[in-house]
């Protein structure tokens, strides 16, 4: 069982960097516009999934929760892109880490109890995203307002998805192959034509971003959670701000300011605060 359990948190750990890498891919892809950006990382992974999914015979039938779960995850996965494009993208990955603290408040929607222990999680996960939000500093307040409020929509919307549960089971690649069809398809009304196809450079960083951050994570983490429960592996998931600030100091020169040191212990450790407690088997 111990072997177990390193397993898994080593799949949730790999899984939380991939997607701390996020930022950085499409920080290096700024100089074209964001809708070009968007239908490419949404087209190139529906490419590569395909050719994958072509190649181990696993299409299935999608059920209307895939359907559902699909238009989801596509509108995650846009928020969270406009998000890093407009603001830091350690900021960012700090706002949609509080995916947590909005299943509390969908919870407290449908007047489902709550625990001391959750509210305090509560009120610390906001005081942490209103000091990481109002100390942030950078050239275009207005644009980084726009892309902190995409971060906020990103986390909400993955509240609401993880809200599907086991409705998913069997799914997991039919959702992604759809949000990211979707996704292509929704975004190519915002494209620039005029820069609408990317040099070799970009190509290899839209391959980078759909086969690392975007396809890997979503098989490795439900992988992950095949040996821990649900509840670890969001717990190991907290890391990924701290991935994304590792990331984008090596290979964006970007040092963390004073609104994230003093911003992401409060959130961590709220967020963490708001996770069930109930005992869960893998």
């Amino acid at each position: 069982m111990a072997s177990d359990t390193r397993k898994g948190t080593a799949l949730a750990l790999l899984a939380s960097a991939q997607w701390g890498a996020t930022g950085v891919w499409v920080a290096l892809l700024r100089d074209l516009p964001t809708g070009t950006t968007l239908v490419f990382r949404f087209l190139t992974a529906t490419l590569l999934l395909t050719a994958l999914l072509a190649l181990a015979r696993g299409f299935r039938r999608p059920t209307r929760a895939a359907l559902e779960g699909g238009v989801l995850l596509a509108a995650y996965y846009v928020l969270a892109t406009v998000a890093f494009y407009l603001s830091d993208v350690v900021t960012v990955s700090l706002l949609v880490a509080t995916s947590p603290f909005f299943v509390m408040l969908l919870r407290v929607l449908r007047r489902e109890g709550l625990r001391g222990r959750e509210v305090l999680g509560g009120l610390l996960a906001f005081a942490g995203v209103t000091v990481v939000v109002l100390l942030g500093d950078g050239g275009d307040q207005a644009g980084n307002r726009i892309g902190d409020l995409c971060g906020l929509g990103a986390a909400l919307v993955m509240a609401l998805y993880s809200r599907a549960g086991d409705r998913l089971r069997g799914q997991g690649w039919n959702v992604v192959w759809i949000a990211c069809a979707l996704g292509s398809l929704v975004s190519v009304p915002f494209a620039d034509p005029v820069a609408a196809v990317p040099d070799g450079r970009q190509w290899l960083l839209f391959l980078g971003l759909a086969a690392f951050s975007t396809l890997a994570p979503g098989y490795l983490y439900p992988l992950a959670c095949q040996h821990i429960s649900a509840t670890s592996a969001t717990v190991v998931r907290l890391s990924t701000p701290f991935f994304t600030a590792l990331f984008a100091l090596l290979v964006l020169g970007s040092a963390l300011g004073v609104q994230h040191l003093l911003g992401a212990p409060l959130v961590l450790l709220g967020v963490y605060l708001t996770l069930p407690r109930t005992a869960e088997t893998p």
